[in-house]
């Protein structure tokens, strides 16, 4: 993860101010973020996807009393080289959106992005806007920590959560194990009809239940991801209810045939 911070220079146009940690970022990418930049809007947030990495984007303005319309452009890019989850996204444009207040509740902090200009200014100017260059920095590092905290904690919740749906799923299936082996025990042991003995239609019933669980687990971790069908590529609710009771039927059909089929052979 890399934080860069860019700003809009009036007479150079848009440019890279400061990142952090410092290292070497594509081209391509850098020039990505002049061209958002380069683009009149509001204080929004926005992504950008590339081949092997994400800029996440928030852009925003400052008051100035040295800026021509007495705003200065600023705008905070999040590098990752990686695939992230909504949640995460959402963690990381809170985030943005802090340091811009932090930024902004600050009201002289404009003058240290210029930096590059100090020979045009007197020495008690010089000495505001090396100050602001220093405190600007320490802000993107700030977010850059909070940034690293936040989404290794989310990143973290996410696997506990699936880690814990994949459990549940196991234990499910051992609860199903033992259902089918009172049945078979019971198929066994009966020596009346199999629809009176009430521990094979207790255990039926159980395995009905354990479906109708194992569905609604399903549905409730598609939500917690999030997970949008623009395309149409998902059942609805409604067909994923009729495949569900259709599953159970099918079940029981082939457990009641099964049955029979055992009942038969032992007459």
């Amino acid at each position: 993860m890399i934080v860069i911070l860019s700003h809009f220079h009036t007479k150079i146009g848009p440019s890279i101010f400061y990142s952090f940690p410092q290292s070497q970022i594509d081209p391509e990418i850098l020039e990505r973020i002049c061209d958002v930049m380069d683009q009149p809007k509001k204080e929004e947030f926005l992504t950008q996807s590339f081949e092997n990495a994400k800029l996440l984007i928030y852009y925003f303005q400052l008051d100035s009393d040295w800026a021509r319309g007495k705003k200065e452009m600023v705008m905070v890019s999040i590098m990752i080289n990686q695939q992230i989850s909504p949640k995460i996204e959402v963690t990381i444009s809170q985030l943005c959106r802090k340091f811009s207040e932090k930024m902004q509740s600050n009201e002289g902090i404009f003058t240290g992005f210029h930096i590059k200009e100090l020979d045009n200014f007197n020495e008690s100017d010089k000495k505001v806007i090396i100050n602001n260059d220093s405190l600007i920095k320490e802000y993107v590092q700030d977010l850059y920590w909070a940034l690293l905290e936040d989404t290794k904690k989310k990143s973290e919740e996410e696997k506990i959560t699936l880690l814990l749906n994949d459990r549940y799923i196991f234990e499910s299936l051992e609860e199903m194990s033992r259902e089918l082996k009172t049945i078979s025990r019971e198929v066994s042991l009966s020596k009346n009809s199999f629809k009176k003995n009430t521990n094979i239609q207790n255990s039926i019933s159980n395995l009905n239940k354990i479906i109708d669980d194992l569905y609604e687990g399903y549905i409730e971790k598609m939500t917690v991801l999030d997970i949008e069908d623009d395309n149409g590529l998902l059942a609805t609710e409604e067909e994923f209810n009729a495949d569900i009771q259709k599953s159970k039927k099918d079940l029981i059909r082939v457990l009641e045939g099964e049955l029979t089929g055992l009942k038969d052979e032992k007459e």
